[in-house]
């Protein structure tokens, strides 16, 4: 569990599962947990696979100028922060990229031995079937349910997409036609998950936006954001209204949101005054606050005494979940892994998903979730499924202005 806790696999594989390619196409770590359609032979076999994927093999990665670079998977480990994840030691986190590797290799070296002896012959097949079934054509899934579904959204908020879904929804004619897209500079193929904010044209004018997530981060003391986890734009409407938007992606316990969030207040504050603010995020929140986790209520306490409410209202329900999922033992982070039974009295079940703003600037009026891709929310359904392929529910909300008067946006966090 403390490996778990500590990211010591599951930071690795976050980085080297399923490698997005420079003009598209994957490299896969040779592992049980990703869709390597090539056959895992013996452990001798696996282990030559490995080292060679880890260190030897050159990859030309996408960079955002259009341009090509090249590493070796090994270089695209990151050190692991101890401001951002509390259990690691100082000692670990100055050796924590070779503790990583070892780490790593020893998990993936188990789950090879382990299928083999317990289901020779069908783990593999089975493997496959599960993944052409969940993984092939999850954007293309993602980008119908937001173009048919939810395509007269004024503004979407995206968080945890990668390089290739970027470079998918820019040369889609329904999107690049409708909306403005913004990318972080810190976007990285690295760590390849970034926060995005879709704008509609005709509402927003792109020529007076420009990315302003620096001059949040400055107010960020600690450092709480990972690169591509924050986005923030400066953006003018076609009605000469100025906004301040930003999209939000926290870490596993949430702990970095409040830092975060406080960061964007005082931007707003101190750079943005005349900016109305509105923010998407996947905040990480849940039903009980700890020590290690931000509570639902905690956070929405935090947000009242700022001047800030949510699509949510002035008293959101931490059991009204926007995930709903269980971890098997068949991936890294351990210490979330839960037995088929426990999936409802142990799984994520929590209030994740938030759109924020200063209550005396908007009011917001139907809010609902999803988790089928059809504007309906199902209660106990274990997602993602077959026909909705992400983990947190699409939340949506219409935006009136406090001081009344006609409709202004409709927002979506994704």
């Amino acid at each position: 569990k403390q490996i778990g806790k500590k990211r010591l696999a599951s930071m690795p594989d976050r980085v080297t599962n399923s490698i997005h390619l420079d003009g598209g196409g994957l490299a896969l770590r040779p592992t049980v947990i990703n869709c390597m359609e090539e056959e895992i032979p013996d452990m001798n076999g696996w282990w030559k696979k490995w080292k060679s994927f880890m260190f030897k093999d050159v990859l030309s990665l996408p960079k955002r100028d259009g341009q090509s670079m090249k590493k070796v998977p090994f270089e695209m480990l990151q050190r692991i922060m101890r401001s951002k994840y509390p259990e690691i030691t100082v000692e670990e986190e100055e050796i924590s990229i070779p503790l990583q590797t070892v780490c790593l290799a020893i998990f993936d070296s188990i789950l090879v031995h382990m299928l083999n002896q317990v289901a020779a012959s069908s783990w593999q097949p089975i493997r496959r079937t599960v993944c052409k079934a969940l993984n092939k054509d999850k954007d293309k899934k993602i980008m119908s349910i937001l173009k048919n579904v939810y395509g007269d959204a004024d503004i979407l908020f995206l968080q945890e997409t990668s390089s290739a879904f970027y470079h998918n929804i820019t040369r889609d004619a329904a999107f690049s036609t409708r909306y403005h897209i913004f990318s972080p500079k810190s976007a990285t193929g690295k760590r390849d998950q970034n926060s995005l904010i879709l704008v509609d044209k005709s509402s927003f004018l792109k020529e007076k936006g420009i990315e302003v997530t620096e001059a949040v981060l400055q107010y960020d003391k600690d450092k709480s954001a990972a690169p591509g986890d924050l986005l923030v734009i400066s953006i003018q409407t076609s009605a000469k209204k100025r906004f301040l938007l930003a999209s939000f992606h926290g870490d596993t316990n949430g702990l970095a949101t409040i830092p975060i969030v406080s960061a964007v207040l005082q931007a707003k504050q101190t750079n943005f005054p005349d900016h109305l603010l509105i923010m998407g995020l996947d905040a990480n929140t849940y039903r009980d606050h700890t020590n290690l986790y931000q509570g639902v209520k905690e956070f929405n306490q935090f947000l009242s005494s700022k001047g800030i409410t949510s699509c949510w209202g002035s008293d959101p329900d931490p059991h009204s979940p926007t995930t709903c999922n269980a971890r098997t033992y068949l991936q890294p982070q351990l210490n979330k892994a839960i037995g088929k039974d426990e999936k409802f009295t142990r799984g994520d079940l929590n209030l994740k998903d938030w759109i924020i703003f200063a209550e005396n600037e908007f009011r917001a009026y139907n809010t609902t979730k999803d988790n089928t891709g059809s504007q309906t929310y199902v209660d106990n359904m274990v997602f993602p499924t077959l026909k909705f392929p992400s983990d947190h529910a699409i939340v949506s909300t219409t935006l009136f202005s406090a001081a009344g008067g006609e409709q202004s946006d409709k927002c979506l966090l994704g």
